[in-house]
């Protein structure tokens, strides 16, 4: 009867979600301590972006499609940066996303957002051609992890990329806390 019961879960999480049988993968990356699911293995760009306060910030850019639906994970190291710029990278980059908006655009979702208790922020868009595009941000370690996911008119939503990020530390495991009495972050013994 439990192995009935797995299989059925097994069949229904295949047949519920169309992004598993479009071989969307796992994607691992060592260097910058992170996993998503994407579309496929991403094209990898190095840059350099400026941080608020005007300094020049080592950043990666991961980039994925599907058909018309593109994903990018942004990773901004901040190893050197100046503590004020690591505190409000969240902002500065929410920010730029709110005073870039094209006119007939409409923010439908800006706030609160954590993975594995690891704070962020999120911002859900609805262009005026109808079509979505997803960010969030989550800061660990001096860096900055980015999201973004473009989905055209009537396109599901990109929630299995949004929610499948993970960071990893230096052995490579998730990071994962949990939240103690105080309301501080603490590493999660499991």
């Amino acid at each position: 009867m439990k192995f009935l019961n797995y299989a059925v879960t097994a069949l229904a999480l295949l047949t519920a979600s169309p992004a598993l049988a479009q071989g969307w993968i796992n994607y691992v990356n060592a260097e910058d301590m992170f996993t998503v699911n994407l579309p496929g293995e991403p094209t990898i760009e190095t840059t350099t972006t400026i941080s608020q306060r005007g300094d020049p910030m080592p950043t990666r850019i991961y980039r994925a499609n599907d058909g018309d639906s593109r994903y990018v994970v942004t990773v901004f190291d901040y190893a050197v940066a100046e503590v004020s710029d690591v505190r409000s990278s969240v902002t500065w980059e929410a920010w730029k996303v709110r005073s870039t908006l094209p006119e007939g655009d409409e923010i439908t979702f800006d706030g609160y957002a954590q993975i594995d208790r690891i704070e962020g922020h999120q911002i859900q868009i609805t262009h005026a051609d109808q079509s979505h595009t997803y960010y969030a941000w989550h800061l660990h370690a001096r860096k900055l992890y980015m999201l973004e996911a473009t989905v055209p008119p009537g396109a599901p939503l990109p929630m299995l990329f949004q929610v499948s990020l993970s960071i990893l530390d230096e052995a490579g495991e998730v990071v994962r806390y949990t939240i103690d009495a105080d309301g501080q972050r603490v590493p999660d013994d499991d």
